[in-house]
């Protein structure tokens, strides 16, 4: 009863997101953009092992991406919003994630990005000795971006992850949050 409970609150949420997306793209005189964005994952799996103690993982250099493809809305002069669909790779597991950023351009062309993001994992139950605890996360993000042109754009953000998602089976490490460090790079089509 709970989990089901719990899945109809986030399918509520993340149509509430789509409803929101959907009126800003359609109530505004300002210009909406869209785009692709990739990058790279920097995770820090927060955890505790089996005896209660803090564990985790942090991950690798070159084994963690993402991909994205985002609408954003300008809302006023110096503020959109900005969302999309991410797919990330992160210590063999997948995630599907659905960021709402609020872009606010503070000075020439840097911008500071804030917003949640919910995410979901599509694996299967025992994907590499993973058990997933809760398919849906919720994370919230604070980053930076700079335009490097009217078409191009570099990003860095934090994740920080509120829901624990998983446990590692062969390392041992139970209740994992993961929180990320990303940097990447955006693509506007318009």
């Amino acid at each position: 009863m709970y989990i089901k409970k719990k899945f109809i609150n986030i399918r509520k949420i993340i149509f509430s997101i789509i409803i929101l997306n959907s009126i800003l793209i359609f109530s505004q005189n300002y210009p909406s953009r869209y785009g692709m964005k990739g990058g790279w994952n920097y995770s820090n799996i927060d955890a505790v092992d089996n005896l209660g103690e803090k564990s985790g993982y942090i991950s690798g250099i070159i084994d963690e991406v993402y991909v994205s493809m985002f609408l954003e809305k300008q809302i006023s002069q110096k503020s959109y919003l900005q969302s999309g669909l991410l797919f990330s790779y992160t210590e063999s597991v997948n995630f599907i994630e659905l960021p709402l950023f609020y872009k606010y351009n503070f000075y020439k062309n840097f911008s500071f990005l804030i917003g949640p993001k919910i995410e979901y994992i599509p694996d299967k139950q025992y994907n590499n000795f993973y058990y997933f605890k809760n398919r849906f996360g919720l994370s919230a993000n604070l980053g930076i971006d700079y335009s490097l042109s009217k078409k191009w754009t570099i990003e860095g953000y934090y994740s920080r992850a509120f829901v624990k998602q998983f446990d590692q089976l062969i390392l041992e490490y139970y209740n994992s949050k993961r929180n990320v460090y990303r940097i990447g790079i955006s693509y506007y089509f318009n």
